[in-house]
């Protein structure tokens, strides 16, 4: 007998030497060459970088992976026991491998014959994180058995916490989201604390399969697995039975994408380009920053609004240019899930898709993707009639039309159209150059470029108070006369004769400069540049920040040169601000995921004066008159005084606006991104100026209406701008009688 035990301790010893010794080999040829793995124990996971309002609301994320790091102690319990139940039982009791799970994944497959198709599994969480971080995600065996000797030396090497706490940060759960913050952003929009039980077991069923399982098209294998879960947690005594059965009735509702809570796109674009000239992108992407930018969110809204509505109602004064696709008989017994099955348009924001059923001239029949039915009435209608094409046609839409509508807060239905024409609203703190609102377009998913900082374009009679400023600037006054007449100017040799008219084609005589920009007159802006010379033009272009290099050209006086939205604002920012030097921008600081400080605007003083304030003062009450009796008078329905000029380039290809207050600064533009005439008469005056209205009254509605108390005076009780003219003009007279005077270029 005795033998006989011995004979078994001698054959098990000789087979333990030989799997031990097996297994030295193994780890011996398989451990070769593994990557490092102290780098762990000081990890630092990519983290995207969030930028926020000036109220602290969050305005976009920079990622290369969306992921929050949450340290191991802060991350709830539920959340920490729900991926233990659903990935690894036994992780805080295993050394890296979970022996009997291994073996019975191993007799499982082979019986099942699951190792030629797709295997299962039983990978710990350790050896999950050695896959990510280590070792890759090739199936083979060769993967396998160098997981499982990264898992043994993982455990060695760091506490289960920290393995744990890798994992949790670094998993992949779908939808772009990495670690369970962030996952639970993107699917939930609640932090980690407000989970809910469900919600918890929602995201500790998605490693198995991410893609797969966020699915709406297989919600059902979702709601399976996520049950499994909440069971595993009951099982195991983390949830009582009751709160399971409970969880298992909600109904799994989640999202994919995350809708931040300030829409800013160009805004937020615009802060990533800034960020870029200072850090390096992966450090943007990956760093964690936290971005406090300028953006207010109420003016930025206010400004979406006003920017969008004008391109509207200006695409709407060209008509209809026809639906969007149109259904065929077959397919109008069909309507409805032909109209889910459309794909979104960019640019069509929270409108929807509508067929026509029927119409006559009082109203048409609609059909909505949800089944139901609506109408347009003839008064909704009425634009449309105008038609782009000159389609001759009683109606403009007929049965079939697959067209936009919008539903108003009343119930009825709008016909929309994606407007085709661009623009840009600014607005600036005139005192410290911080951009509050940006819109560089109709809509940023229909098209990125931004422009309000990328658009080089001709700012036209928006250029003019600088001139006009120049010339105070060398001793003129508001009320010096200058000659509006006729001219053309030799350019020398075969290049013939450069001949500026005035917009209204008539001329009146001697003026005074104060009348040549409220009413922007061309030949009197030229006559002024010759009097006093291209040398402080240029220079007042230069200092303003308008034009870097402005050639000695005196087109460039009527605004031929080119310049930004962003650019030309912060010029009419140094007017309001009394002169001083301002610098445009978006940022006041970054800190880094530490909460260091990287960049900080927010000390920034004051700049330079780079004019003389009491010329500003006479400049700002020469603008004050184009609201009062100029090319903006529109604005007077504001109610408060508003300083500003519009503009209109050649054959009105680009339209502008900018004008100021106390405290803001607006620039407004609008043209075809590819320049092409806006439609004769479409000026400054008639395009830009509304939108400007619209923004300026809403944002002004419940705030202390702005005053110009340096150069606004009052008489018998009456606001008047100092140093005004006492009489409008009586120069209609005058109109073509002018002789055309000839000069020889020289300036």
């Amino acid at each position: 007998m005795l033998k006989r035990v011995l004979r078994i301790l001698t054959v098990t010893a000789f087979l333990a030497t030989i799997a031990m010794a097996g297994m030295g080999i193994v780890f011996f040829l398989y451990g070769r060459g593994l990557s490092e793995y102290d780098h762990l124990k000081t990890y630092e996971a990519p983290v995207l970088s969030r930028l926020y309002a000036t109220d602290g609301q969050l305005v976009s994320e920079y990622a290369i992976e969306k992921r929050l790091f949450v340290p191991f102690h802060l991350i709830p319990e539920q959340v920490k026991l729900a991926f233990i139940a659903a990935e690894d039982k036994n992780f805080f009791y295993h050394f890296g491998v979970d022996v009997v799970s291994t073996l019975r994944a191993l007799l499982i497959n082979t019986l099942s014959n699951g190792w030629q198709h797709r295997p299962g599994g039983a990978s710990t969480i350790t050896q999950q994180v050695a896959k990510n971080f280590l070792v890759g995600n090739e199936r083979s065996m060769t993967r396998k058995i160098k997981e499982a000797i990264m898992a043994f030396r993982l455990e060695e090497a760091l506490p289960k916490e920290r393995i744990f706490e890798l994992y949790l940060n670094q998993i992949y759960l779908g939808a772009g989201a990495y670690g369970v913050a962030a996952a639970a952003l993107i699917y939930f929009d609640k932090e980690l604390d407000d989970l809910s039980l469900d919600e918890v077991a929602f995201l500790a069923a998605l490693p198995k399969a991410p893609t797969a399982l966020i699915n709406k098209q297989e919600l059902q294998r979702t709601v399976h697995r996520r049950n499994w879960v909440i069971d595993r947690m009951a099982h195991l005594g983390i949830v009582k039975p009751r709160q399971a059965e409970l969880a298992k009735t909600k109904e799994l509702q989640f999202r994919t994408h995350r809708e931040y809570p300030v829409q800013a796109a160009y805004f937020s674009s615009e802060v990533r380009r800034e960020l870029h000239h200072k850090f390096a992108v992966k450090t943007i992407n990956a760093g964690g920053f936290t971005v406090k930018t300028t953006l207010d969110p109420k003016l930025q809204q206010l400004a979406d609004n006003a920017l969008q509505q004008g391109l509207i109602d200006y695409d709407r004064r060209y008509g209809w240019r026809g639906p969007h696709t149109k259904l065929t008989p077959t397919d109008l017994k069909n309507w409805q899930e032909k109209l889910k099955a459309l794909p979104h348009v960019p640019g069509m924001k929270h409108w929807q898709f509508a067929v026509v059923l029927a119409g006559n001239d009082q109203e048409i029949e609609l059909g909505l993707p949800s089944g139901k039915k609506g109408v347009l009435t003839s008064e909704s209608l009425a634009w449309a009639h105008t038609l782009a094409k000159s389609i001759q046609q009683p109606n403009p839409l007929q049965v079939g039309d697959v067209v936009l509508v919008d539903k108003t807060e009343a119930g009825n239905y709008i016909l929309q159209q994606i407007p085709e024409v661009s623009g840009a609203i600014v607005v600036m703190d005139p005192h410290t150059g911080r951009v509050l609102a940006m819109s560089g377009g109709y809509d940023f998913e229909m098209n990125q470029f931004n422009c309000a900082t990328q658009a080089k374009r001709q700012p036209g009679s928006a250029f003019k108070p600088f001139v006009y400023l120049a010339g105070l600037e060398r001793g003129l006054t508001p009320e010096t006369k200058i000659l509006d007449r006729p001219i053309h100017i030799n350019l020398g040799g075969d290049r013939g004769f450069y001949s500026p008219r005035n917009y209204t084609r008539k001329y009146y005589g001697s003026c005074a400069l104060r009348v040549g920009l409220e009413q922007s007159r061309n030949v009197m802006t030229i006559r002024l540049a010759q009097r006093i010379g291209m040398t402080k033009i240029i220079k007042i272009a230069k200092d303003f920040g308008i034009q870097e290099q402005m050639p000695r050209q005196l087109a460039m006086v009527l605004g031929a040169g080119e310049t930004t939205v962003l650019q030309l604002t912060a010029a009419y920012g140094m007017l309001a601000n009394g002169g001083y030097k301002i610098t445009p921008r978006l940022i006041d600081s970054v800190q880094d995921r530490y909460g260091n400080t990287l960049l900080d605007n927010t000390q920034k003083n004051k700049g330079e004066l780079v004019v003389n304030p009491e010329n500003i003062q006479q400049l700002t009450s020469m603008l004050l008159g184009v609201v009062a009796r100029g090319t903006a008078k529109k604005l007077q329905s504001l109610g408060f005084p508003v300083a500003g000029k519009t503009g209109t380039t050649n054959d009105y290809k680009d339209t502008w606006f900018v004008g100021y207050t106390d405290d803001l600064v607006i620039g407004v533009f609008v043209g075809f991104l590819a320049p092409k005439s806006l439609g004769d008469k479409e000026t400054g005056s008639k395009v830009t100026v509304p939108i400007f209205e619209n923004f300026a009254k809403n944002a002004y509605a419940d705030l202390p209406k702005p005053e110009f108390k340096a150069v606004l005076g009052k008489e018998n009780g009456t606001p008047f701008v100092r140093g005004s003219a006492d009489s409008p003009l009586k120069s209609d007279k005058l109109g073509e009688s002018i002789p055309t005077v000839v000069q020889k270029t020289g300036v």
